[in-house]
C-alpha cells in the first residue's frame, strides 16, 4: 500500500509538534491497519479546534503504535478536539476489538519483532533471561516529535516507566 504512514520521517509537521502515542494490545491485521490508516488520514485532514484547521499528521509504528502529532505553533488543539482523537481510537474497540488504552502494557523490541507484554510477562521474560534490562522498549511518554526523533522511539527497559515495578536479577 503506497499510502502507508509507518515512520516518523513521513510526518509533515515540525519537530516542535506535540505528540500522543497510543499502543494497541496486539498487532493490527492488514485489514485493521488499512482501516485505521484511512480513518486517521481523513481525521487529521479535517481536524479542527474552535472552527480553525489544525496542522496535524500521524503514523502507525510497528503495526501497533499510533502516533498523532499536531503543530501547536499554528493553532493549538482544544480539549474537545483532543477528545476526538481519543474517541476515534476508542471506536476501534467495537470494530476490531483493538484497545489503545491499556496503559499497563509494555512494547518491547526483540530483533525485528515487537512483543506486547503486561507487567507479569515482562518480569517472567526478565527472570528467564529472554529479555534484559537494556531491552529496547517503545517510548510512549514523549511529548514532542523532536523528542521522539532525538531521543529515539525506544528507551531501555530499565529507563521506562515500568522499571521501578520490576526486579532486575540479571545484569545482562
Amino acid at each position: 500500500m503506497s499510502s502507508e504512514r509507518n515512520s516518523l520521517e513521513q510526518l509533515t509537521v515540525p519537530d516542535s509538534s506535540r505528540v500522543w502515542l497510543f499502543g494497541a494490545q496486539r498487532l493490527l491485521s492488514d485489514k485493521e491497519f488499512a482501516s485505521i490508516q484511512n480513518e486517521l488520514s481523513g481525521f487529521v485532514f479535517a481536524w479542527q479546534a474552535h472552527g480553525k484547521n489544525l496542522t496535524a499528521d500521524f503514523c502507525v509504528l510497528n503495526r501497533c503504535v499510533v502516533v498523532v502529532a499536531v503543530d501547536e505553533s499554528k493553532e493549538a488543539p482544544s480539549g474537545c478536539s483532543i477528545d476526538k482523537v481519543f474517541h476515534l481510537l476508542q471506536s476501534q474497540k467495537e470494530k476490531y476489538d483493538l484497545d489503545f488504552f491499556q496503559r499497563t502494557l509494555v512494547w518491547v523490541l526483540k530483533g525485528n519483532d515487537i512483543c506486547i507484554l503486561n507487567k507479569l510477562e515482562v518480569q517472567a521474560a526478565l527472570d528467564s533471561g529472554e529479555i534484559h534490562r537494556d531491552a529496547p522498549t517503545m517510548n510512549m511518554l514523549a511529548q514532542s516529535l523532536g523528542d521522539l526523533k532525538k531521543k529515539g522511539l525506544t528507551m531501555s527497559l530499565s529507563d521506562s516507566w515500568i522499571a521501578p515495578k520490576l526486579k532486575f536479577t540479571h545484569e545482562g
